[in-house]
């Protein structure tokens, strides 16, 4: 087995984990900014 081949698939893998981690954050802030730009409120229920 070629270790070149090795160290540059968990180089690839590496880069592809910290990007879904990185979109993951991004997503999060996004969604709390429009929570609190766009704040829930709860509706009273008809009787």
């Amino acid at each position: 087995m070629d270790i070149d081949v090795l160290n540059k698939a968990l180089q690839i893998s590496g880069i592809g984990i910290v990007t879904v981690f990185l979109f993951m954050i991004v997503f999060f802030f996004v969604i709390v900014g429009i929570d609190k730009i766009f704040p829930y409120k709860e509706e009273e229920k008809k009787k």
